[in-house]
């Protein structure tokens, strides 16, 4: 399985500033505890085989918080990729006004509806996207075949690649906000967008499909 943890909260997160360059913001104490939380959580459900973070300090820093111990008895590393950063902002960056929200979200939207070609204003496209965060996520795409496996990463970033790694209904994909350190979990087997969806945080797979808890 692979397991995508958002990073706990940040002093970013508190301003509400799209904080989507490299390295970004730190935890506040606050996330801090989420990391712990969720690493407990994670390590008692899945027992992971390996664990890697985003070159951010907040997904380096939840990675440390959450799994130090754990891989240190394990006598292995936490792991860095490369291109698993946040969606960019463009020309919002470090903005939090509601107009700079509005233009990022609706554009990201396009991304959670598969359309390659959606854009933020001075951004990535999705095909940009997915290019860089699966090139950086491809060994842990491989290694998810036999193992269990956790990469931190960030929330839209998360959203944007379940949304095309599976066929999670697009609109689900858009209103299901992904909180600090709560997570999601693919079955990357088959082709994909056609993986299977687990659990995207509270919301679970069901017989009858996706339900909120």
């Amino acid at each position: 399985m692979l397991i995508l943890l958002r990073h706990g909260q940040t002093t970013s997160n508190v301003t509400r500033a799209l904080d989507t360059a490299l390295p970004g913001a730190d935890l506040t104490e606050l996330g801090q505890q989420q990391a712990r939380d969720a690493g407990a959580e994670i390590i008692k459900r899945f027992a992971p085989a390996r664990i890697a973070t985003s070159q951010a300090i907040r997904a380096q820093h939840t990675g440390r918080q959450a799994f130090g111990a754990y891989l240190e008895q394990a006598g292995a590393e936490l792991e860095e990729l490369v291109g698993i950063q946040e969606i960019s902002a463009g020309r919002f960056e470090m903005q939090n006004s509601p107009e700079a929200h509005l233009g990022y979200l609706s554009s990201v939207a396009g991304y959670f509806a598969r359309n390659l070609d959606a854009q933020v204003d001075g951004g990535e496209t999705l095909t940009q996207f997915l290019g860089r965060y699966r090139a950086g996520l491809r060994p842990y795409e491989e290694a998810a075949r036999d193992d269990n496996v956790v990469v931190v990463s960030h929330g839209g970033a998360i959203r944007a690649y379940a949304a095309n790694a599976t066929s999670v209904d697009s609109q689900f994909a858009t209103r299901a906000y992904l909180p600090n350190c709560e997570y999601v979990v693919i079955n990357p087997v088959g082709d994909f967008g056609d993986w299977e969806l687990i659990q995207w945080g509270a919301a679970h797979n069901q017989d009858t499909g996706f339900a909120v808890d």
